[in-house]
């Protein structure tokens, strides 16, 4: 049996290297078996995501223009169920052209009358159905808004939390492949590297100041577009853990997402308008008071009068009004049930991508990351023994350096989707 021998050569390589090797070992790994997440300067000044949403909400003017139009709905919706305002009319009756004179003939007369107009039916009633579901809709449009601004600050909020993540990941890359030159060129002042592994140590390098440069200028962008409703805040410190609200899942009722009860209340105030024009089928009525003064010493005179209209030509007015109204109707009927059937397919989506994701974080967390560590720590072992290859300590640090970017980024996907599914099962009223 043939037994290896370590030469003069090996073992000084492995004395130069042993120093890196063990530096690498107590620092490179036990960050990675910790979270790839940086803690902030300062916890108590970090920009939470529960604060990002109530700076935007409480400043976006687009939600204030809703709250506007609800206050009007709600406003008008008093007076729907008012009758018309009545009528005073003055009429001088009878008056001779030739005189102008009030007293001359005794069939002059000052008439002063009183009118009301009734509507048909139970218009008045089906009316103010018509508001209060304007009212309800308008409610609903400011939860929607409310909603979609949530998920518009909450993917610009992860998107710098990703950004700060991948950097801090590249600056502890950037660091390892420095250590990892300096092995190199250690190592091939005795022989053990070759040319072509310092070249690629230092292209990396370079590589990682590119990277890094360009992550600050995303995160800059970012923090500008969040600015637009929190101000200075979006340059504060981001915390160092995902919020609880971007790791589990939310609790809710999908039949009661703002969008669903947006559609209902239009559905809603539809069925009211063919009340509407339903009870327009029916005679609308007036009543009528006059006071008349006659000339001389003819006695006052009081009138009274009632008014019908006569619906007898339907088929030309209210019978097409009708059906429009029944098909304005079902049309709001059809955009609930479609509507509903797209949220639910959504949220069934979700659940299944989430569902994946934590399998393949689980896959990372208890087999990939773990072997990774296991085949570099074999690698510099056989370098270490000068049995092995430097290019193949590099090739192992990396891999490990990948996995854990990957895993990041299955973390920020799955963040994704919990927004999205937020959007659908939280309520904010």
């Amino acid at each position: 049996m043939h037994r290896a021998t370590l030469t003069p050569m090996a073992i000084a390589t492995a004395l130069l290297c042993l120093p890196f090797l063990a530096g690498l070992s107590a620092t490179t790994y036990a960050a990675a078996v910790k979270s790839t997440e940086i803690k902030p300067t300062d916890v108590q000044q970090s920009l939470s995501l529960q604060e990002a949403e109530q700076l935007a909400i409480r400043h976006d003017q687009g939600l204030d223009a809703a709250q506007t139009v609800r206050d009007a709905n709600a406003s008008a919706a008093r007076a729907a169920n008012q009758l018309p305002d009545p009528t005073v009319s003055v009429q001088l009756a009878n008056l001779p052209l030739d005189t102008f004179s009030f007293t001359q003939s005794p069939m002059t007369m000052t008439q002063v009358s009183l009118s009301q107009m009734l509507p048909p039916g139970d218009t008045l009633a089906q009316r103010a159905l018509v508001a209060d579901a304007k009212t309800a809709a308008a409610t609903a449009n400011l939860a929607v808004k409310t909603q979609i601004l949530r998920r518009e600050v909450g993917r610009f909020w992860l998107t710098v939390y990703r950004d700060r993540q991948t950097l801090a990941l590249r600056q502890q890359e950037r660091t390892l492949y420095r250590k990892l030159l300096h092995s190199a060129e250690t190592a091939y002042s005795v022989g053990r590297a070759r040319p072509t592994d310092l070249v690629r140590l230092r292209v990396r390098l370079a590589e990682l100041d590119d990277r890094i440069e360009q992550l600050r200028g995303d995160t800059a962008a970012t923090q500008a577009r969040l600015a637009r409703w929190i101000g200075p805040r979006a340059e504060a410190p981001w915390p160092s853990a995902l919020p609880e609200a971007l790791t589990t899942l939310p609790q809710g009722d999908l039949n009661n997402q703002p969008e669903l009860n947006a559609l209902r209340a239009q559905l809603a105030e539809a069925r009211a308008e063919t009340g509407v024009a339903r009870a327009a089928f029916k005679p609308q009525f007036g009543v009528q008071l006059g006071y008349g003064i006659r000339a001389g010493h003819q006695p006052d005179t009081l009138s009274v009068g009632v008014s019908m209209s006569l619906p007898i030509f339907t088929g030309e007015r209210q019978t097409p009004l009708l059906v429009a109204a029944q098909k304005r109707a079902q049309a709001r009927q059809l955009d609930l049930d479609n509507r509903a059937a797209e949220l639910h397919a959504q949220a069934e989506a979700l659940r299944q991508a989430l569902a994946s994701l934590d399998r393949r974080i689980h896959g990372y967390d208890h087999d990939i990351l773990p072997q990774l560590r296991q085949v570099a720590k074999i690698a510099q072992n056989q370098f270490g023994s000068g049995s092995g290859e430097f290019t193949a300590v590099i090739d192992a640090e990396q891999a490990i350096l990948q996995g854990r970017q990957q895993r990041l980024d299955l973390m920020i996907d799955r963040a994704g989707r919990l927004i999205d599914l937020r959007y659908l099962l939280e309520n904010p009223a």
